[in-house]
């Protein structure tokens, strides 16, 4: 593996760098938590009420178990440090495994509604949507190889401890 990748696509830890599609794959699949955090400090900041009017409509209740899974691999990503915890090194080692659960989970939860009621409108357009973006990250977190190398390695302390 050494000879794979750049030089750039490593951290200060010689780990690699988990890529940027990645990041927006778990801050996608996280939604359901980290959305309204996002819309309380845009409200608290001053963002456009119409702007936090079509976020509040991009988010429902059943994305909260799927995002609940995807934020302890979100959590993984900031902790992921030599001196983390041996829970946070569990999650990391098991974070490809973690997202696709909340990929799966999110799909199915998102088509469970248009299928049940057959009809076609805004929210089942949306549902597809949304379906359609968990299949694209679901695949790339499935069939890449960058990213399975980047869930195999977490930094370790070098023999002074450090």
């Amino acid at each position: 593996m050494p000879d794979s990748y750049a030089s750039s696509s490593y951290d200060h830890y010689l780990c690699l760098k988990p890529p940027l599609l990645l990041w927006l794959a778990v801050f996608y699949l996280s939604r359901g938590v980290t959305l309204p955090i996002a819309m309380a400090i845009g409200n608290f900041t001053g963002v456009d009420t119409q702007a936090l009017t079509f976020f509040r409509g991009l988010w429902s209740v059943e994305a909260l178990f799927p995002a609940a899974i995807s934020v302890i691999v979100l959590y993984a990503f900031i902790r992921r440090s030599p001196g983390a915890s041996r829970p946070t090194r569990w999650i990391w080692a098991h974070g490809r495994v973690l997202l696709t659960a909340s990929a799966g989970l999110d799909i199915v939860l998102a088509l469970f509604g248009p299928i049940q009621h057959w009809e076609i409108n805004d929210q089942a357009v949306l549902a597809l949507c949304t379906a359609v973006a968990d299949l694209y990250f679901l695949a790339y977190i499935l069939a890449v190889k960058r990213v399975r190398d980047t869930f195999a390695e977490f930094p370790i302390l070098d023999s002074a401890g450090k």
